[in-house]
């Protein structure tokens, strides 16, 4: 197996490393830096789905590119897309949440999603991001570490460590991996 990844941040590739190696031992996983097509802030969950969307529909596309040269082509089960896009929501009560969409797309152009991840953002974060900055940047800030985003993330300064930003975006990248090799699933028990 073959994976693609929307980009070279090592949380989304590590995550996606995590979450296939127990099915596919064998697997390659490779980030390419792919345009999302949404703000670098991603608001609300359609803006942040869409984001996953075009960057596993745009690294699919890259890893092919750089691949499938001369007569070396790729079978349809044997490579995928994956796009991984971290956002905010409010609720009803203008609650910040934190959102993660995993999007996964396989040679046929077939996607399967998950999404997950949700956390309260504190409001002291959600202030600055209202006012138009972007949460990684936010963090790294207060805590005074560089690139949080890229290391533990929100969740692990939050979780004092308990969680990182990898093990959070593993679990919803391996959802999607497992809606995707199931899918089909219904087709064995109804005719």
């Amino acid at each position: 197996m073959h994976i693609f990844v929307g980009s070279h941040n090592p949380v989304k590739i590590n995550s996606v490393i995590n979450a296939s190696s127990e099915t596919w031992p064998e697997v390659k996983v490779e980030g390419f830096d792919v345009p999302s097509g949404i703000p670098e802030q991603p608001r609300g969950d359609a803006v942040t789905k869409k984001g996953a969307i075009n960057r596993a529909k745009a690294v699919f596309v890259e890893g092919l590119k750089k691949y499938e040269v001369d007569h070396f082509k790729f079978a349809e089960d044997e490579v995928l897309g994956v796009g991984l896009e971290g956002g905010i929501f409010e609720d009803e009560d203008g609650q910040m949440w934190s959102t993660v969409w995993a999007v996964v797309v396989d040679k046929t152009g077939f996607m399967e999603f998950a999404n997950g991840a949700r956390f309260k953002v504190p409001e002291i974060v959600a202030k600055k991001i209202r006012n138009g900055e972007e949460m990684g940047p936010v963090i790294s800030q207060i805590v005074g570490e560089v690139d949080v985003r890229k290391k533990q993330g929100m969740i692990g300064i939050a979780t004092k460590g308990f969680v990182d930003r990898t093990e959070e975006y593993q679990g919803i990248v391996k959802l999607a991996l497992g809606l995707w090799y199931g899918r089909g699933w219904v087709n064995n028990f109804v005719k």
